[in-house]
């Protein structure tokens, strides 16, 4: 009953996907599309709008436009992405919109300290391919509720620089270095507020093969599902 009200009241919500790149282009990207739109479709919360190239940023996301959105998606962006109006984009999040971020959105706008900081992390580089052990640090939250642990994948792993623990709250993470097995503390997903707003961020999603397993579109599923529920801009200002 509780999923059938959620879905309902999630309807058909603005969803912009952004793939845009100025940098290295991920061969999972269209599989990724596929994806996203297969999860709007088959929960009916949202039919995406790509956004695909630099000059496509300006015209999908003007003040107008954003106003009607629910959540913003940068899938494995890359790169110093040309977009001159691009601090629109935090005002609007810090306004009360949602944000989620896939792997490689940690590697966009490298000279933009203020994208980094609400992001939660800057990409600092990453080892070989590697089968991990994923340890679930939130039992209870709509991307990791499926999961089991330790959960066991292939996938290229982040190191990351701008981190802090005390200014996101965990999803997922390793304990075990994928580069040489020291053991420490290393993160994979998180959330966090950025003024009214909130931000999502997960940095799987480098391989075809896990954008194609059942697991981590359930765990993209669950951060849309929590981003979709972030209380709208529209509502707020009504309510005042």
């Amino acid at each position: 009953m509780i999923t059938i009200v959620l879905a309902s009241a999630l309807s058909m919500a603005n969803v912009i996907v952004v793939t845009a790149t100025e940098g290295y282009r991920h061969e999972s990207i269209e599989t990724a599309e596929e994806v996203v739109a297969e999860i709007g479709r088959d929960t009916g919360w949202f039919v995406p709008r790509f956004v695909r190239s630099e000059e496509e940023l300006s015209t999908a996301m003007t003040p107008a436009a954003l106003a009607e959105t629910k959540l913003v998606m940068f899938v494995n962006t890359t790169g110093e992405l040309e977009w001159p109006e691009r601090a629109r984009l935090l005002e609007w999040v810090a306004a009360g919109g949602a944000f989620f971020g896939v792997h490689s959105a940690a590697d966009t706008w490298h000279q933009w300290p203020e994208y980094l900081d609400m992001l939660g992390a800057e990409f600092a580089g990453h080892p070989p391919e590697s089968e991990v052990e994923v340890v679930v640090d939130d039992w209870f939250h709509p991307s990791t509720r499926h999961m089991t642990a330790p959960h066991r994948v292939v996938e290229e792993i982040y190191f990351f620089d701008r981190f802090s623990r005390d200014r996101v709250k965990m999803l997922l993470s390793l304990r075990v270095a994928p580069d040489d097995g020291r053991p420490g503390f290393f993160p994979l997903a998180w959330h966090r507020r950025h003024g009214r707003g909130l931000v999502l961020y997960t940095a799987l999603g480098h391989r075809i093969d896990v954008w194609q397993s059942e697991w981590f579109r359930l765990h993209l599923q669950g951060a849309i599902e929590a981003a979709l529920a972030q209380p709208s801009r529209r509502r707020r200002a009504v309510g005042r």
